[in-house]
Formats: structure tokens, C-alpha cells, sequence
């Protein structure tokens, strides 16, 4: 090995090391949003509350293509919502449990020795949504553009109601939906009704562990999706300014909702708003988060690249001769 390729081998090393570190602070935030959100939720069980709160219950109407005006909703936190409320705990619950088996178990991360050049994972895109918004509060602070922030609702609502609801609404209803229809409908004229059945066996499967890969398909759809979810941010009482920090989580939330599934993207929308309300979250996770999520950033050109030209290569190999010989 040359010495370039050795400086670059440590630098890789290093940013791997420093990646690692970010993802347990990412672990240790969720763990710490979730306990903070459940104390929220268990104040709202155990005492009466005659406060009314905005709440996004157009979202679903406006995104299921029903009504296009969105208008915020005064409501009693009563009973009902309570049940609510209690089914959005367990979900998130379910999906943090998700989150250490499958996308992040701490053994596979700590045997990892370098995690900027392998495939990324719900952390990873994670920490780059993270540093894409930082970059464009940055530039709208240098333009000295103060976007407009309505007053938020009770912290239950942002925390553990709006990550269930909006996920089922912007990315079960936009992406989810075409994608199952899209595959019973390739099953039905592959396999006849034999395929169709065992597609809407597979259904549930699908949504809560994800379509494994993106495609063109998908991608379009996670782009609607987002620009839906976006515009709806602005309807609800943000302003303008608001719509491309949105379109950028709802890229981030589809991407991770079709590789991942349902309760990853809803794990994913938890941990963005609990920033909100985690003490000295800008200051202990802000920094951390925007450097290395700039690195996966950077790095992600050169990752496409380089799986590009693996593809390449595996092609030509299983096209050439001597992959026919060998295969005989």
C-alpha cells in the first residue's frame, strides 16, 4: 500500500471512530427522548386537563387528497385521545426495540471497524438530514431570514402523537400504498392469483420491515411525499421558509420508511422532534451531529461512485467467459 493510500486508510479510521461515538449519542438520545416523552404522556394519564391544544387532525384528510385548506383544531385532551396517546407510546416503543435488533444492534456497530464506506444505515442518513438542515439555517442566518415558528402544542402532541400520525399519513398513505398496490399488481400477472395471495400475506411484512431497496419508483414517490409533507408544515402555520426544511426531512423520513419500514421512519420523526424538547440538545447533540453527518455527506459521492463501478465490474464478470466456464 502507497502512502497516500495509508493516510486515507486512517482518515477513513478516524472518521469511522468519530461516526461510532455520534451514533451512541444517537442511541443514548433516543433512550433519553423516549423516557421524556413517557413522562409527558403519563402526566396527561393521571390528571384531568381542560387546556385546549392544536393538533394536526386535518393532516390526514389533506394528505389522503380530501380536503386541501388545513386549519388547526382546538381540542379536550380527553379519554379518547388518551387511548390514542397510550397506542403512539406503544408504537414508538416497538419501533426503538426494532431499532437496537435490526437497524442498530451495539455488537454489529462496536465489530465494525469502518462504518464511512459501507452501506449506510438509518443513523447514517439520520445524521445527514441533520447536517442538511444545519447548512440551510446557516445560509438563511447569513441572509438574515428569521423563519416564522408558531407556538408549538403540548409536548405529548410533538413527541409521540404527530411522529404515529404524520408517518401513517404522509408515508403509509403516499409511498406505502402505491408501492403495495404496484407489487400485488406485478404479482397478479406473474404468478395469477397464487402471487396475489401470498403478496397481501407478505403486506404487513412490508410495511413494518420496508422494501429492503430504492427505486425509481419509490424515489418519486418519496418525493412527493415530502413536498406533501412540506406544504402541509406551511399550512399548518409556518411560514414559506419553512417548506425546504420540511421537503428535506420528508426525503430523509421516505428514504428510511421504504429501506426500513413504518416504525423506522416513525423512530426517525420521534427522535427529530424530541430535539426540541431535550435539555441542551443544541449544544450536546447539535455540533456532534451536524460535523459527522457532513462527513457521511461527503463521503456519499464517492460511495455512489465506487458502487457503481463494483455493479459495473460484476457484470462484465458474470457476462465474460470465464464466469461461464466456471459456472458450467
Amino acid at each position: 500500500m502507497n502512502k497516500e493510500g495509508t493516510v486515507l486508510k486512517k482518515i477513513v479510521m478516524f472518521a469511522s471512530i468519530l461516526g461510532k461515538i455520534t451514533i451512541l449519542l444517537l442511541i443514548a438520545h433516543i433512550i433519553v427522548a423516549y423516557a421524556l416523552g413517557a413522562m409527558y404522556a403519563f402526566d396527561i394519564f393521571y390528571r384531568e386537563i381542560s387546556t385546549k391544544y392544536p393538533l394536526f387532525i386535518l393532516i390526514i384528510k389533506f394528505e389522503a387528497g380530501v380536503k386541501a385548506d388545513i386549519l388547526p383544531i382546538l381540542f379536550f385532551i380527553n379519554n379518547e385521545f388518551k387511548i390514542f396517546i397510550a397506542f403512539s407510546l406503544i408504537t414508538i416503543f416497538l419501533a426503538t426495540v426494532k431499532f437496537f435488533l435490526v437497524e442498530e444492534s451495539l455488537v454489529e456497530l462496536v465489530k465494525k471497524k469502518d462504518i464511512l464506506t459501507r452501506k449506510y444505515g438509518f443513523s447514517q442518513i439520520f445524521l445527514i438530514i441533520f447536517a442538511l438542515e444545519t447548512i440551510y439555517t446557516m445560509i438563511l442566518t447569513i441572509l438574515g431570514i428569521t423563519p416564522y415558528v408558531p407556538p408549538l402544542p403540548h409536548p405529548v402532541i410533538v413527541i409521540i402523537v404527530a411522529p404515529v400520525e404524520e408517518e401513517i399519513a404522509a408515508r403509509l398513505v403516499w409511498i406505502g400504498i402505491p408501492l403495495i398496490i404496484i407489487d400485488l399488481a406485478k404479482d397478479l400477472t406473474r404468478f395469477g392469483i397464487t402471487g396475489l395471495v401470498r403478496g397481501i400475506k407478505n403486506i404487513s411484512k412490508k410495511i413494518v420491515m420496508g422494501w429492503g431497496e430504492i427505486n425509481k419508483i419509490s424515489t418519486a414517490l418519496i418525493l412527493i411525499s415530502a413536498a406533501i409533507f412540506a406544504q402541509v408544515h406551511v399550512k399548518y402555520g409556518w411560514d414559506i421558509w419553512k417548506f425546504p426544511a420540511a421537503f428535506i426531512a420528508g426525503i430523509g423520513l421516505g428514504i428510511v420508511f421504504v429501506k426500513y419500514g413504518l416504525l423506522s421512519s416513525i423512530l426517525f420523526h420521534f427522535a427529530w422532534n424530541s430535539l426540541t424538547y431535550i435539555p441542551l440538545a443544541n449544544i450536546v447533540l447539535g455540533l456532534p451531529y451536524f460535523v459527522v453527518g457532513l462527513v457521511f455527506l461527503v463521503a456519499l459521492p464517492f460511495k455512489i461512485h465506487a458502487s457503481g463501478k463494483s455493479k459495473e465490474n460484476n457484470k462484465k464478470f458474470v457476462s465474460s467467459p470465464d464466469w461461464f466456464q466456471l459456472n458450467r
